[in-house]
């Protein structure tokens, strides 16, 4: 991948900014994640990957289904940017991610979007009920800030080869034992 790395003037220290050449495209993600801390680091593994990801981030499982809701109701009278991507943590306070899935699974506009569940909590059985959902990947959030960058890179060019006309990510299979 080749990116054209510049700087902005708007700080007074410059933060470089990631911008694709003509060959290459931002890939749109939804981040549905209770935590800013992991948002963050998250984005700061796709900058150093140098990751063309354009984020939208909610802090709540109730905030992420109010955005894709506005979303539906906006592509009634205009284009909208659909996530080409969502990333989903399950444990939130409230309302779960597994609700977020299932809105998403459940409604047309919706549910040809990717969903790739990302957690930090490896709770028996959420693997298995994330595919049952309909989720395409279950990913558990590594402990080790390179660790991210790969798996970061990764998703990413499955994401691109996805967008170049390769069929849909299938939903994940449960885990065997």
């Amino acid at each position: 991948m080749s990116l054209e790395i510049r700087a902005t003037s708007v700080a007074p220290d410059p933060v470089p900014m990631i911008v694709p050449k003509a060959e290459e495209q931002y890939l749109r993600v939804l981040h549905v994640n209770d935590s800013t801390d992991d948002q963050v680091l998250f984005q700061a593994a796709c900058r150093k990957a140098q990751i063309p990801f354009n984020w939208h981030v909610t802090d709540s499982a109730e905030k992420g289904i109010s955005y894709l809701k506005t979303l539906i109701e906006q592509a009634r009278n205009v284009p909208v940017c659909w996530p080409d991507l969502i990333l989903l943590d399950i444990v939130m306070p409230l309302v779960s991610g597994f609700e977020v899935l299932k809105f998403i699974r459940a409604t047309p506009d919706l549910k040809h979007i990717p969903v790739v569940i990302f957690t930090g909590h490896p709770h028996p059985g959420h693997r298995e009920e994330s595919a049952r959902l309909g989720a395409n990947l279950f990913l558990m959030k590594p402990g080790d800030f390179q660790q991210i960058v790969d798996l970061a890179k990764s998703l990413y060019q499955l994401m691109k080869e996805l967008k170049g006309g390769s069929p849909p990510m299938p939903p994940a299979a449960p885990a065997t034992n």
